[in-house]
């Protein structure tokens, strides 16, 4: 099936990348003061110190689960807590990605097994223009949402007698539950996106590019995590700086595919450009959401890694079909 969708569609997702740059960008430390007077207070009245801590609590950690301390939960970066809630922070990431990927590539694979499902998508292109904007929508939503403390922390009000009293959560700031929810409508109309970019390919090519996407996306998360090839944080902002150039350059790349066309050498330059933008993408981010995000970010972080990899994954299947099509 000769149709321009596929470039579209690696515009479309190019450019929803660049909200993840916000994402990372937008993370700075909350702080608010409190000031106490104590004059004409006696003694007895004067606030005494708060008692020690203990060593675990019986209610947030159980004797048989990973000790999480009080301050290290959703007030301080990934970096600065204890290796516990680091590996559970990680656990997490991974297991929604897997979850994302594994629902991805099961529909990928019922699309180009079943005759019915093709013919669905093939005359039903409303449904994909439908679905690749919802995916856009979903996925802004999602980046943009502040967390629930930032929120607090920045709209603390003050009541009776100089007390802090928190304010009431307007509906844009989700939950946990809400954040896995639209997540799971976000990957799934990005699954419908994709599936009719996979019809355009035989068998063959699209497992020889699921194969090789998995061995790039394991070495380079293994690299990134092993500490290597750690950079300084105050680097990114340049790093993101001329990602995001050549970012711009591959969307507009993609135009000209599509209203002008281009023949298939400057296709498989394209192809090459995006694979190895997005293989740096995934290595940046990797290391990024480890070190400058809060333990309770990991929906937004396994939404980050989702967009690198299926754009990987379409860059290299696309080198893989130019190939294929010269033979």
């Amino acid at each position: 099936m000769e149709w321009k969708g596929k470039e579209l569609l690696l515009v479309t997702k190019a450019f929803v990348n660049r909200t993840r740059l916000l994402f990372i960008k937008r993370r700075k430390p909350q702080a608010y003061s409190i000031k106490l007077s104590f004059t004409n207070m006696s003694v007895e009245n004067r606030p005494q110190p708060p008692p020690p801590y203990e060593e675990t609590d019986s209610i947030t950690n159980p004797p048989n689960g990973p000790f999480i301390p009080d301050d290290f939960k959703y007030t301080v970066r990934v970096s600065s807590c204890e290796p516990q809630v680091r590996e559970f922070f990680m656990n997490r990431v991974y297991s929604i990605l897997s979850a994302q990927l594994l629902l991805t590539s099961s529909f990928t694979y019922w699309a180009t097994q079943s005759p019915t499902l093709q013919s669905f998508i093939q005359n039903h292109i409303g449904i994909w223009i439908l679905s690749t904007i919802s995916a856009l929508i979903l996925c802004f939503f999602l980046a943009f949402t502040p967390r629930k403390d930032d929120y607090i922390s920045e709209n603390i009000e003050t009541g009776p007698s100089n007390s802090l009293r928190e304010p009431s959560t307007p509906w844009y700031v989700l939950s946990k539950r809400s954040q896995l929810f639209v997540l799971g409508l976000f990957t799934i109309a990005e699954a419908y996106s994709i599936s009719i970019v996979a019809l355009t390919y035989d068998e063959k090519t699209i497992l020889s590019a699921l194969f090789i996407t998995t061995i790039v996306v394991i070495g380079v998360s293994l690299t990134a995590m092993s500490g290597k090839f750690e950079f300084a944080l105050e680097s990114a902002t340049s790093i993101y700086y001329w990602l995001n150039w050549a970012l711009w350059i591959m969307i507009g790349m993609g135009f000209t595919m599509i209203f002008f066309g281009m023949n298939s050498t400057m296709d498989l330059i394209y192809g090459w450009f995006g694979a190895i933008l997005f293989t740096v993408y995934l290595f940046v981010d990797t290391q990024l959401i480890f070190r400058k995000v809060f333990p309770d970010e990991e929906v937004k972080c396994a939404m980050m890694l989702y967009l690198d990899i299926i754009n990987l994954f379409l860059s290299i299947l696309r080198i893989l079909g130019n190939s294929s099509s010269d033979d």
